[in-house]
């Protein structure tokens, strides 16, 4: 079968499950991610015959893609920030909206102008700590994270961007140490009542790891008030604190955290979303 032929069917076959413009774009990942041909060597390409090999990663993919399997695990890889990350069920499929956390982050870090102690709690695929340590090259980052399999892939994206990172593996709702004091520390914690995953897309609720979306219905900020308190202890003097956080759970962190003792901000996302919450002690 051609790359065209098989192109076409495809098309035919996922033609129910996503809208054309989406189709178009997952495909030209799946293409890139099976042959290693580029756009042009795609339409230079389009009359090869594709190895029997190929063909069955081709179909494989087309059975995970009905299944609602997101593109990016049946590949193995995502981009953040302009580089390419390894991830798997076992790791959150990183954001864009994450990417304006490390934004708001790095451009505090600029202004404070000197090599910062930052921790990233639940650290999963490694994105975040590893986005500030490019862009911030002189900051010393440590990833936190309960899971052995997410710290596995984390390690492996640290070395392919060849970044120095510390690693620690903790249960963060079950520790009352840390081994540093941090001028930063930044979490994109579990946000999201378990009440919501029926409202969710499948991609995200069936593939993804729970453990690192959801929380109780009746206690959906507690791993905000668990960070909250331990940085008390182990932020730095003038240290900061920066989450991402649930769209609709802005003026309840901003009153918890008034109610712990600190200062707190918020700022929206590209879709004018309360998105970031930045805090520091009175």
């Amino acid at each position: 079968m051609t790359l065209q032929t098989q192109k076409q069917q495809l098309k035919i076959e996922l033609q129910t499950h996503f809208d054309p413009i989406e189709l178009g774009s997952i495909l030209s990942i799946l293409i890139v991610s099976i042959t290693g041909w580029n756009q042009l060597q795609q339409i230079l390409n389009k009359d090869t015959e594709l190895s029997p090999f190929q063909e069955n990663q081709f179909i494989q993919a087309m059975i995970a893609l009905k299944k609602g399997m997101p593109i990016q695990y049946i590949t193995g890889k995502a981009w953040f920030m302009g580089n390419e990350y390894l991830v798997n069920e076992k790791v959150l499929i990183p954001r864009p909206e994450t990417e304006e956390l490390i934004e708001w982050i790095t451009n505090y870090a600029k202004i404070i102008d000197k090599p910062l102690h930052i921790l990233d709690i639940g650290t999963g695929s490694g994105c975040i700590c590893i986005a500030l340590k490019l862009a911030l090259p002189n900051c010393i980052l440590t990833g936190l994270d309960c899971s052995d399999e997410a710290l596995g892939i984390a390690k492996q994206n640290a070395i392919l961007l060849n970044t120095d990172i510390h690693w620690i593996q903790d249960d963060i709702l079950n520790t009352a140490y840390l081994p540093n004091q941090y001028d930063l520390i930044v979490s994109n914690p579990p946000y999201i009542p378990y009440q919501e995953a029926s409202n969710m897309a499948i991609q995200i609720k069936k593939f993804e790891p729970s453990i690192a979306l959801f929380v109780p219905n009746e206690d959906p900020l507690l791993f905000y008030r668990a960070i909250a308190r331990l940085a008390k202890q182990y932020l730095s003097i003038n240290g900061q604190l920066f989450f991402e956080i649930h769209y609709d759970q802005g003026k309840a962190l901003l009153a918890l955290f008034e109610e712990m003792g600190y200062h707190a901000e918020l700022r929206q996302d590209m879709f004018g979303n309360d998105r970031m919450l930045r805090a520091s002690l009175k």
